[in-house]
């Protein structure tokens, strides 16, 4: 049995990540998954637990999501709330792996890196299927609201996938101070890459046309009115604008224009979704654009010929494409089942007989 830290993980992907085993490897493993759970999604995903901590001390809510698949077994778990975030830990959580066969317990992984790459990962498979990673037509900057690992990830994905073709990256943050952080960091590890920093909240500052010369935007933050605004984005429709939401997970937090979400459901373009059942449960932009199952399109199905070609996903006259991921356990799973297998025993703790 393997235990495997963060420090691990993240040491793991910076060290196989690439253009190519994200194409051949990585994405088509989280893939897999995906196609396994839209089979049967309440059997392969049961439904999670989540209950406040019945300490008095406590304002921690704990969250078990289980999976059980014909090949990935094994739960996440995480905790968190605002005692936590006052005290800088956010999110702690873990991922256990299980032998699909007997339930032999083969990986206990930190989730925190594992969490936000198998995010960003999900965005890239429609990203990548709807901005063909050759191709010519891309705005040479990226932008990203948001700051956390979730964004880091999302950036760092992105400018390996399209190498070469994007110049410029923007980091848009509430606070400034923050947004220059991630900036420092990104730009130690991309040297070729310019890298700006922006307060979202102070459009003076000139983050506009950085934005309208972005074909590829995440949304990556917590906010619960819209920070991605209409305006912001570019209008030539010869150029493809892909927004990835990731950042909302609760019925009123939104981060992309709500009227813009409300004009693509009425020129019918389905959004792209890891899950319409629990999209619907936690998306604001979804649930307050009043979408519906049958207006949505789950991200394995990009990638049946038929099926998207049956599906409006892109606006004809904006060239907009919008794609909505929640999470999804079996992500999880899939992804620590991949880097158990493939970690070595030396760069993980290695317990013989658990």
């Amino acid at each position: 049995m393997k235990v495997i830290t963060d420090k691990a993980v993240n040491d793991f992907l910076n060290k196989n990540l690439n253009k190519k085993s994200l194409l051949e490897q990585f994405q088509p493993a989280l893939l897999s998954g995906l196609v396994e759970h839209a089979r049967d999604p309440h059997k392969i995903v049961p439904p999670r637990i989540a209950q406040a901590s019945n300490n008095p001390d406590s304002d921690t809510t704990h969250i078990y999501m289980p999976c059980i698949s014909p090949k990935e077994v094994g739960i996440k778990v995480i905790s968190g709330g605002p005692g936590n975030n006052t005290k800088g830990l956010g999110f702690q959580g873990c991922v256990l792996i299980m032998n699909e066969i007997t339930g032999v317990l083969e990986a206990v992984l930190n989730a925190n890196t594992l969490t936000a790459f198998r995010t960003a990962l999900a965005s890239s498979l429609g990203l990548t299927k709807v901005i063909d990673v050759h191709s010519s037509e891309i705005l040479p900057e990226l932008t990203v609201f948001g700051v956390g690992l979730q964004a880091y990830w999302h950036v760092k994905l992105t400018l390996a996938l399209y190498e070469g073709k994007i110049t410029t990256v923007n980091i848009l943050n509430r606070t400034l101070k923050n947004a220059e952080i991630l900036k420092e960091k990104l730009s130690a590890e991309f040297g070729n890459i310019k890298f700006n920093s922006y307060s979202y909240e102070h459009e003076a500052s000139g983050f506009i046309p950085r934005v309208q010369n972005s074909s590829i935007i995440f949304g990556c933050t917590p906010a619960t009115t819209p920070i991605i605004k209409q305006d912001y984005l570019n209008k030539d429709k010869k150029f493809p604008k892909f927004i990835s939401l990731i950042g909302s997970y609760k019925p009123h937090m939104i981060e992309l224009d709500l009227q813009l979400c409300k004009e693509l459901k009425a020129n019918g373009v389905s959004i792209i979704v890891d899950s319409k059942e629990h999209t619907l449960h936690e998306a604001g932009e979804l649930i307050q654009a009043g979408y519906t199952a049958e207006q949505l399109i789950e991200i394995q199905q990009l990638y049946e010929p038929q099926q998207l070609n049956n599906t409006k996903i892109t606006e004809d006259s904006s060239n907009i494409t919008v794609q909505k991921i929640v999470g999804l356990s079996i992500m999880d799973l899939s992804m620590g089942k991949l880097i158990t297998h493939a970690i070595t025993n030396e760069d993980s703790v290695y317990i013989e007989d658990f």
